[in-house]
């Protein structure tokens, strides 16, 4: 019996979402970055990406006066460029803390529309709320905040 019990030891433990939050992160970003070109955008290291192009880590002014490096700015053929911020909070933590950051920071962009595409439910629903209600009332910008991945890709290709 203890020889079949190794043989469960064998398996790979499969949990997509394993290692430290900043590298479920960075996975997160990578997995939207694939769905990217997907669905037919292309890379390029021009500081304005053209059509169906994106950056990565683009940079832009925070809240702070700082640099920021949002994900990606994308160029899309018909919405025009679109600043991604992506985060993923698989369990909860100090993501929510982060949604004013986000949102004052996102608000200094020189785009119109920016975006904020959050996976795993690792947040308050308050602070989300919070954010959408933000988001919703901002006047001189465009904001989307979408909770999961599909639903943003859903959008892009929308």
């Amino acid at each position: 019996m203890d020889d079949q019990l190794s043989l469960f030891d064998e398996i790979p433990d499969k949990n997509e979402h394993a290692g430290s939050p900043q590298e479920s992160n960075r996975k997160f970003c990578t997995e939207l970055e694939e769905e990217l070109t997907t669905i037919g955008f292309a890379e390029c290291t021009d500081n304005q990406p053209q059509i169906q192009k994106y950056i990565k880590r683009a940079a832009y002014q925070d809240m702070y006066g700082g640099t920021r490096h949002s994900t990606f700015l994308i160029h899309h053929k018909t919405k025009g460029l679109l600043r991604i911020e992506a985060h993923r909070q698989v369990q909860s933590g100090s993501v929510d803390q982060k949604f004013p950051f986000f949102y004052e920071s996102l608000s200094n962009a020189p785009e119109e529309t920016v975006v904020i595409v959050f996976d795993g439910k690792g947040y308050k629903k308050e602070a989300y709320n919070w954010l959408l209600t933000q988001t919703k009332n901002h006047t001189n910008k465009t904001f989307k905040v979408f909770s999961s991945k599909e639903d943003f890709l859903s959008y892009l290709i929308g």
